[in-house]
């Protein structure tokens, strides 16, 4: 099969390329000037088209299986592929979780009969309770394990329990204390693999709850009883243990100014420590609540506008590695309660590269970070490059083609979610995908899906001569 995208944007490491592609067998095999002549199966006329590597969203939970009455892995990557996200890295913790070897195998074969993007898999880490099993996961292909730090989970299906008060001591396995956080630490650094954490300290977060006086009942309340210091709490300890054991730290869903300052004090220093963040916080604010409502609640919580600044400061300098979209689907039923009983989360895989583009439109950040934070540098730091993340010849064939000028507003109903609440429902967006390519097949053209599903898992490589490899 050879695909020849011709009069495109090429959106490359070398720059924005006025050229022509070639891919053959799901491969680029090479990047050609405009106009040349070449045999092909399929010609794709990109004129007035940026195309980016495809995205990569590194930061998604289909809640499958276990929880799959919020979502499940054939629509979240569905969803993924229309707005342009050809791999997704998927999070540990469904039911039962990835919190073994075994376990690990079991969800591979599984998603690989649904999947519509290629994925890789997350292992969860519980401290001792797992430490046997985090080699076993990383030799797996794990591109990470990630740790609840400071969240109780339920001991017999290791689900998050965010109100402690909803279960019986008994039912609650409790998280790990430091010193074993500390071997833990320990521990992925052995592999040479990436340790992430969900980053507020839980302390800080029990006494701000506290303080408050009453139930949390506006956003006002719950950005008092969730502050930025308690991201930032967490963040400084990491760095200590990062420097301590030479472990790769990664903060995801960084959402404060306060905790990005630690991440980049740890940084100059010398020290492991990278972090992520999130369209919710590149684009939304407490100021958007009125608009968007309770749908709005995430933890981290959504902040300040002078947050937002600092975010977008950091996604253009350097000191943010990554973006996901934290896709946490929960029902439409539950999404509606008030603050105090609503789960935290939202919908956000399909809006991930639309989102993301409208703040291209707007300027917020160029072509060229974009494609560095949203496809290259993502895929180095989990071990996929240089197969995953980059146009350039001999990596795999995954596109993006986006049309600066296309006006959509997200909608509800036009979701594939299988619980469609997004935070942007009602947004005008300004740029998005036009089609994806998946491995050199067109497989979505004008959001709808034309080509068969044929997912495939991604092993990553965290060898310690894997080119390319970011460390922080």
């Amino acid at each position: 099969m050879r695909l020849h995208i011709v009069n495109g944007q090429l959106v490359t490491p070398a720059g924005i390329l006025d050229g022509d592609l070639l891919c053959t067998d799901g491969t680029i095999t090479a990047i050609l000037d405009r106009g040349a002549q070449v045999d092909a199966d399929e010609v794709y006329d990109a004129a007035g088209k940026l195309v980016f590597p495809g995205f990569i969203d590194p930061h998604v939970h289909s809640r499958d299986p276990g929880l799959s009455h919020k979502e499940d892995f054939d629509h979240s990557t569905r969803g993924a592929l229309v707005g342009g996200v050809t791999t997704v890295l998927e999070m540990p913790n469904a039911i039962p979780p990835v919190d073994s070897a075994e376990v690990f195998e079991q969800r591979r074969r599984q998603h690989e009969q649904s999947a519509w993007t290629d994925f890789g898999l997350w292992g969860l880490a519980l401290g001792d309770a797992n430490l046997d099993q985090i080699g076993p996961m990383f030799e797996a292909g794990a591109v990470a394990v990630k740790l609840f730090w400071g969240y109780a989970l339920h001991r017999e299906t290791r689900s998050l329990v965010y109100n402690l008060g909803d279960e019986k001591p008994e039912n609650l396995l409790m998280p790990p204390p430091n010193g074993q956080v500390l071997q833990l630490f320990a521990e992925v650094a052995k592999h040479g693999g990436v340790l992430a954490a969900h980053c507020e300290d839980k302390d800080v977060l029990a006494t701000s709850q506290e303080s408050l006086g009453h139930p949390i009942e506006t956003y006002e309340d719950l950005l008092a009883a969730r502050p930025a210091v308690a991201e930032a709490t967490t963040i400084s300890i990491a760095a200590q243990f990062a420097k301590a054991t030479g472990c790769r730290f990664h903060v995801v869903h960084l959402a404060s100014e306060m905790g990005l300052d630690v991440v980049r004090t740890a940084r100059r220093n010398g020290v492991a420590v990278s972090a992520e963040t999130c369209p919710q916080y590149l684009t939304l604010t407490d100021a958007d609540y009125p608009k968007v409502g309770p749908v709005m609640k995430v933890y981290p919580p959504v902040r300040e506008q002078r947050d937002q600044d600092a975010l977008w400061a950091g996604v253009n300098d350097g000191a943010i590695l990554s973006l996901g979209s934290d896709h946490a689907p929960h029902t439409v039923e539950e999404k509606a309660r008030g603050f105090e009983t609503q789960p935290a989360g939202a919908v956000g895989c399909e809006t991930f590269g639309p989102v993301l583009l409208d703040a291209l439109a707007r300027g917020k950040t160029t072509a060229m970070r974009l494609a560095e934070v949203a496809s290259t540098q993502t895929a180095k730091f989990y071990g996929l490059y240089p197969r995953k993340g980059v146009i350039r010849p001999g990596s795999d064939a995954d596109l993006v083609i986006v049309d600066p000028e296309l006006r959509r507003t997200v909608r509800n109903e036009e979701l594939i979610a299988k619980q469609p609440v997004s935070p942007w429902n009602g947004f005008e967006l300004c740029g998005g995908p036009v089609a994806t390519v998946l491995r050199g097949e067109v497989v979505v053209r004008d959001r709808e899906i034309v080509g068969e599903r044929r997912g495939r898992f991604v092993r990553a490589d965290h060898s310690a001569g894997h080119a390319d490899r970011l460390s922080a």
